[in-house]
């Protein structure tokens, strides 16, 4: 009687312990892929744009006042 009684609550911590850690283990979800890179990357800084020069429009259409196509901004 002795014995249980001074066995028992230690090996009721140790299953309590091990179904808090098993708990955890569960909750965290599967682990990553080894291959797979750690965190994001990010970048601070764009890609350079690629060294062809911009296409140019063959006609230049004179502005239309209608529409307002072919005005630049102005000081007033």
């Amino acid at each position: 009687m002795l014995a249980v009684a001074l066995l028992l609550p230690p090996l009721l911590l140790c299953g309590v312990l091990a179904l808090g850690r098993y708990e955890e283990r569960l909750l965290r979800g599967p682990a990553p892929a080894p291959h797979a890179p750690a965190g994001r990357h990010l970048r601070a800084v764009p890609d350079l744009p690629s060294p062809e020069p911009p296409e140019t429009p063959a006609e230049q259409t004179p502005a239309d006042r209608r529409t307002g196509t072919g005005r630049g901004r102005h000081a007033a």
